[in-house]
């Protein structure tokens, strides 16, 4: 059936209207979408009511587009659109209904943190503006915890995240000093006596809130696993492909693999030596100052696009900038290593920043900062990767950043750096070493993922896995353990997700034969780039119908 302008029409003003629904009870979205007026001042309703209430305005939404526009009769694109709404609000209602992570993790300082850390790292207005803002939405925590809190009056929360949120709320009091030393000097009077009040005001409030706490910490329970039922209809719902024991033997077999592949980069990089001496000598080729290693930073992220653009590897767009600065002096407590600012979606142009904070010791620059990690940094932060992904996406509809992805967002920057190896840009032993190494520590993730969700693997087992296989220290095993309790299904996305788009690169190579090229196959997935794979498969199905049929 052809598709009809005016069902296109309607579903567009229809998607608008929506949207603007959608950002009164939600405002941080706006914030994270860049429009920032007036959501930025907003905080939505912390209660277990205010998420009821998203819910079924997205239910009344789903059931107004179903009523008033005819699926069969829109375009391709509005198709895959209205499949991303139903698929989000299924998601949506499984998260409340089954993982009901609202009543089991305490942290009410997420989502503020996250938003607070976006108003002040994101240069989208003068800090002035930024900082009134900030200040409004301080104003208005004192009610949002209190909302918060009447979501545990009748649930018991998990011990373990509990303990996270006590650990967290020791560390508000610095962020919020750590704001105003930010503002001090560098904006009115006017402004910064307000979020000088603003602060005050909260310390009795964060007070009574590390108390609360303490208090649910008396009853809570240990289990946060969801189970095997329940995490195998999770990996139904984002539509994977596969089921919980194939994803295992997905992950255990890639390590064993690349543990076997690694001995062998091992051999050919320095025979008889063990890898950690090996390693160790990678690291100590770096730059000798940090000003070298952040120029060498900038020349290979820019090498790094010149390569995408001059092989035909994907579309870069010129007025897409990404700038590599120095970490502000202010910022460097929050970021240890370094970041990558994304441009939001309404931002005009797209321009996004990666900032490398100095180490306090110049002996630690070669642990992050040398020569071989900057190359495989660029490729998966900046051109293929994330950096490119996002802003060629941000170009689409507003409704596929709804699509939950995981697997083909994590997965693509995974994905490019071996497809940029296999292109020529990464032609060393060494950097493909260490590659290797982050590729065992996904597939290390994939077993934890798989055995913390469904409630067979211990925590200690876990932290006890990644410090094996990955050569983790046991901070930054526990480190990352405590997320991915809180996150089933996300670790294991890297690579499952790079393993899916490898597949789907081979279906549509299979179909197109000849006529198949990278370039179209990366286009389609940078502009998609919040699709999961299962929608993704569809896109390459229309677009390959599209250049099937003659004109």
């Amino acid at each position: 059936m052809m598709s009809s302008p005016n069902a296109d029409e309607r579903f567009r003003q229809l998607s608008e209207e929506m949207l603007k629904d959608i950002l009164e009870v939600s405002p941080g979205l706006g914030t994270s979408l860049g429009l920032h007026e007036p959501y930025d001042y907003l905080l939505p309703d912390g209660s277990t009511r205010g998420i009821v209430e998203s819910l079924q305005l997205m239910e009344r939404w789903i059931r107004r587009f179903r009523n008033t526009v005819n699926y069969e009769e829109l375009s391709d694109d509005n198709k895959i659109d209205w499949e991303v709404l139903e698929k989000s609000f299924e998601l949506s209602k499984f998260s409340f209904y089954e993982l009901r992570t609202y009543e089991r993790n305490p942290n009410a300082f997420d989502l503020i943190g996250a938003l607070l850390f976006i108003m002040l790292t994101r240069e989208y207005a003068p800090l002035e503006k930024r900082i009134d803002a900030i200040a409004s939405r301080l104003e208005k925590t004192p009610k949002y915890f209190e909302e918060f809190r009447s979501r545990f009056e009748e649930s018991m929360p998990v011990k373990l995240w509990t303990e996270v949120a006590l650990e967290s709320a020791g560390s508000i009091a610095g962020f919020l000093q750590f704001i105003l030393q930010v503002a001090k000097g560098k904006v009115s009077d006017q402004v910064y006596v307000r979020l000088e009040k603003a602060v005050e005001n909260l310390q009795p409030v964060f007070g009574s809130y590390v108390e609360w706490l303490k208090d649910l910490l008396q009853r809570t329970t240990e289990d946060w696993a969801i189970g095997r039922e329940k995490f195998e209809k999770y990996l139904e719902l984002r539509e994977l492909g596969l089921t919980s024991d194939e994803i295992l033997d997905l992950g255990e077999r890639y390590l064993r693999d690349l543990k076997v592949e690694r001995a062998r980069l091992c051999r050919e990089i320095a025979p008889g030596k063990p890898l950690d001496e090996i390693m160790e000598s990678i690291r100590e080729n770096a730059p000798e100052t940090f000003e070298d290693a952040l120029e060498f930073t900038k020349k290979t992220m820019e090498d790094a696009r010149r390569f995408v653009q001059e092989k035909g590897v994907a579309t870069v767009y010129p007025e897409d900038k990404l700038i590599v600065n120095e970490t502000p002096a202010f910022m460097a407590p929050l970021i240890p290593f370094a970041a990558l600012s994304m441009p939001s979606k309404f931002d005009q142009p797209q321009i996004g920043v990666y900032i490398v904070t100095r180490p306090k010791e110049i002996a630690n620059l070669e642990k992050h900062l040398n020569y071989k990690w900057i190359r495989n940094v660029a490729v998966h932060e900046a051109f293929p990767g994330h950096f490119l992904q996002g802003a060629i996406s941000n170009r689409g509809s507003f409704i596929r950043l709804f699509g939950s992805g995981n697997e083909t967002v994590e997965g693509w920057a995974h994905y490019c750096e071996q497809m940029m190896a296999e292109k020529g840009f990464i032609a060393d032993k060494e950097t493909r070493l260490i590659q290797t190494n982050d590729m065992i520590w996904r597939a290390v993730r994939i077993i934890v993922d798989v055995g913390l969700s469904r409630g067979e693997m211990s925590f200690d087992e876990a932290v006890e896995m990644l410090m094996k296989e990955a050569d983790m220290s046991k901070e930054g095993a526990t480190a990352e353990v405590k997320r991915y309790t809180m996150t089933p299904s996300y670790a294991l996305s890297y690579l499952v997700g790079k393993h899916l788009i490898l597949q789907l690169k081979e279906e549509v190579k299979n179909r197109m034969g000849s006529k198949f090229s990278d370039k179209f196959f990366h286009d389609t997935i940078t502009a998609n780039g919040y699709l999961p794979v299962s929608l993704l498969r569809k896109v390459f199905d229309q677009n390959i119908t599209r250049l099937e049929t003659p004109t």
